[in-house]
């Protein structure tokens, strides 16, 4: 098998570094590397290089991914194909050879029912901005969740407003009352019933969600399921995900006790429980939970996002169930190939330690910073300066600025250095932070 022979463009600072990662795979690629008179490889552009490239190149040439540009300046120069690398160092080894395959997702079989709180206080365009807003972040359902003592005179007309805007529309309430009333404007799924109010079900159009009576166990939950299937109902089941650390576990070895004895049913699992009543991100708790539906084959997902900690979650979801699903039909963990539910923290390190950038700013002739995180510091140097410290604020004192435009520039970098610091996440001089899933939206993918 023979090699892939290609040449790659770098800046002095890049150099050792690229060098050391390129000898990881000397057995499947060889290379060129021509050093741009410029320290900084990043901030190059593709007419810099064309300007500065040799007429000779024999081989496809490969950039920086941050050099901005038209790549056909280079190869018009060169004769040759030209490509963007990855914008970091440590993305060289998945570009040569280890190049992730992009992931097809399926229709995802979870669905997710995005519940409306305190709908008796909201106004009908309120609750339908809300609406939109949720089946925008991929939300299958709008469920109205009502209130025990107070009444929703709108709720018939909140069902009508939301089925015109072809939206599948289930109810949270125990109220048989409420429930004919949205049944009749077209609501079909309701949450939820027990012996204490099973008798409407059989006049309900569509599905009610069934759950165990109060405070008795899953005992309970078998003989409602028994009463709906005497009834001809269709039901979906909920055997209760309860909060931490208060029976989550428990409450985990009634979903799987259900399965097991009904093995084809519909089930679905409330995420409020856990994402609304535990003051973590809830990002990863998603995942999980996600993760969790997937294995038990469940098909509703009930969220809701009313306290901050839990906003996002609908998106979240919807991103989570296609990675679990694909993950679990394709027997692999759910890594490597789709990273947009990292958001506070990144899948690659930092490409540097603090020796290499010491040695970087021994190298440095200009008056220009360079800025990097690495090994607990943020780390900015230029010809005349090195200074390394944890803190934005005590660095930007000690640096020799007086041009407003250079300081507000600075400012902007360190401070945003200073964030990936204490989050651990990358900090490339000039790139956004990448947020996951938020950052994808952002560039509309």
């Amino acid at each position: 098998m023979s090699r892939k022979r290609v040449t790659l463009i770098t800046g002095k600072l890049a150099e050792p570094a690229l060098r050391k990662v390129m000898s990881g795979f000397a057995s499947t690629v060889e290379y060129d590397l021509i050093v741009m008179p410029v320290q900084v490889a990043a901030l190059m552009t593709t007419r810099y290089i064309a300007r500065k490239l040799p007429s000779d190149v024999s081989n496809k040439v490969v950039i920086p991914g941050g050099c901005k540009g038209k790549i056909s300046e280079i190869s018009k120069k060169t004769g040759h194909t030209v490509s963007r690398g990855p914008e970091d160092i440590s993305g060289l080894p998945e570009y040569f050879g280890h190049k992730k395959k992009k992931v097809v997702y399926s229709k995802p079989r979870l669905k997710i029912i995005a519940e409306i709180v305190d709908v008796p206080f909201l106004t009908v365009q309120q609750i339908l901005k809300k609406s939109k807003q949720y089946q925008k972040d991929g939300a299958d359902w709008v469920d109205l969740g009502l209130s025990n003592d107070t009444p929703c005179p709108h709720l018939g007309e909140t069902v009508r407003e939301l089925k015109k805007l072809g939206m599948n529309v289930s109810v949270d309430t125990f109220n048989p009352k409420e429930m004919l009333v949205a049944n009749r404007a077209g609501a079909r799924m309701f949450l939820s019933v027990n012996s204490s109010n099973i008798a409407i079900a059989p006049k309900l159009k569509g599905r009610v969600v069934v759950i165990p009576d109060f405070g008795k166990g899953i005992t309970s939950l078998y003989n409602n399921l028994k009463t709906l299937e005497k009834m001809g109902v269709d039901y979906v089941v909920d055997p209760i995900l309860d909060p931490l650390p208060f029976g989550l576990v428990d409450s985990l070895t009634r979903y799987v006790a259900v399965r097991k004895k009904y093995p084809n049913a519909s089930m679905m699992m409330g995420a409020g429980n856990l994402t609304e009543l535990t003051a973590a991100d809830n990002v990863g708790i998603n995942a999980v939970i996600t993760g969790m539906c997937t294995e038990l084959d469940v098909e509703f997902m009930l969220t809701t996002e009313v306290v901050g900690w839990n906003s996002g979650s609908v998106a979240q979801i919807s991103l989570a169930r296609k990675i679990m699903e694909h993950s679990y039909k394709e027997k692999t963990l759910p890594k490597g190939y789709d990273d947009r539910l990292l958001v506070l923290k990144d899948r690659i390190k930092p490409s540097f330690n603090s020796k290499e950038i010491h040695a970087m700013g021994r190298k440095v002739r200009d008056h220009n910073y360079r800025i990097f995180v690495a090994e607990g510091f943020i780390h900015i140097f230029n010809c005349t300066q090195y200074i390394k410290t944890k803190s934005a604020e005590e660095l930007f004192d000690k640096l020799n600025v007086d041009d407003p435009s250079h300081a507000y520039y600075l400012g902007k970098e360190v401070q945003k250095a200073q964030t990936a610091l204490q989050l651990g996440k990358n900090y490339i001089q000039e790139h956004q932070l990448d947020w996951g899933y938020l950052s994808h939206k952002r560039q509309g993918s």
